[in-house]
């Protein structure tokens, strides 16, 4: 009995033992510091866009490693300081405890655009896929507009012909995107599909094509074609955007500017323009990375975020609970002055 004891006492801790991070040799940290540099410089895309000395880096962060030892988690944590001194959102290390990132300042006014959009659209929205939908007119039925809310490009689009039905006899649309992080590239381009009236070209990528940090492919054309079914060609479409709007959704920003009939309102995005690879080290962490640059149709890269057709700003949600949404506001004054009505006055 004594025996059967012992041992599932050594079990137990055994177990334990496997719970508390163990502090790796230093051979074994400076092993795996050198292959994330190393990796990092010969696949990240973005050494010159970000102004970063990536050997400096290596030098300073190497003497932080070697200064003191360090535990599995303090090791970590030093590797993630290295990370995001790119100030990279597309850039994390994944470990079976944690996932870093870069952190991003949350936007002050991202509470309006649920509050202060319940004062100004009144009725129920619809859902189908990622989408929050709905048909809605101006106070004095003067005018009338589908209004879409999109959260996150990761979510479907949803049954976009049904929804485009019930905007069918709408003056105007208005897409939301303020706050979508981003997502699914595919799901970017399915939606831009509906905006666009025929095949055109929409952008240009480059993928590194060797070590060095400015050795790049050329660049290749990228078209998309309209949908089959319908689209958002004919009446005006107004973009809600803000500093939340990332990554796919700065993508679908740039290049839904090929619509003539798109007016894009709100704040510059937030930016991530690159397309994500990703790579393991020896330890087994993996390392996420920006790998491929994108391009706008004039070859310009908009990885800091993609200015508005119209520059507006709410006021932060947290010193102004009552404050208006402005940005919302515009575009619904926006519709009245393409359509030659004038804008209802309280």
């Amino acid at each position: 009995m004594n025996k059967i004891r012992l041992a599932i006492l050594s079990l137990v801790v055994i177990a334990l033992g496997g719970c508390i991070p163990e502090t790796p040799g230093e051979a074994d940290q400076v092993t795996n510091f050198e292959a994330l540099w190393k990796i990092m410089d010969e696949h990240y895309c973005f050494f010159e866009e970000k102004g970063v000395d990536w050997n400096e880096v290596h030098d300073r962060y190497l003497a932080k490693l070697k200064e003191s030892e360090q535990s599995t988690l303090s090791f970590f944590y030093l590797l993630s300081d290295m990370l995001n001194e790119l100030k990279d959102g597309h850039v994390n290390l994944y470990s079976d405890f944690d996932i870093s990132g870069y952190p991003i300042a949350p936007d002050p006014t991202t509470g309006l655009n649920i509050y202060a959009r319940r004062r100004d659209l009144s009725g129920r929205l619809m859902i189908s896929g990622g989408m929050r939908y709905g048909l809605f007119a101006t106070k004095e039925r003067t005018l009338s507009f589908g209004y879409m809310s999109y959260g996150s490009f990761s979510s479907g689009i949803g049954n976009m012909p049904v929804i485009l039905s019930l905007f069918e006899k709408s003056d105007a649309i208005i897409l939301d995107l303020r706050g979508n992080g981003g997502g699914s590239l595919d799901n970017c381009d399915k939606l831009l599909s509906y905006f666009i009236k025929e095949k055109c070209l929409i952008g240009y990528t480059v993928h590194k094509t060797g070590p060095g940090h400015h050795e790049f492919s050329k660049p290749k054309a990228h078209y998309i074609s309209p949908s089959s079914i319908k689209t958002l060609t004919e009446k005006p479409v107004l973009i809600l955007q803000d500093r939340s709007s990332y990554s796919a959704t700065n993508d679908f920003l740039y290049k839904v500017r090929s619509a003539k009939n798109v007016i894009r309102i709100g704040e510059q995005s937030g930016g991530g323009a690159g397309m994500p690879a990703s790579a393991e080290l020896p330890n087994g962490w993996r390392v996420r990375y920006s790998a491929v640059k994108s391009y706008d149709k004039d070859m310009v890269l908009l990885e800091g975020g993609v200015a508005p057709d119209i520059e507006v700003h709410n006021d932060s949600f947290y010193e102004k609970p009552d404050a208006e949404d402005r940005i919302l506001i515009t575009a619904i004054k926006k519709v009245f002055e393409i359509k030659g009505v004038p804008y209802p006055t309280k």
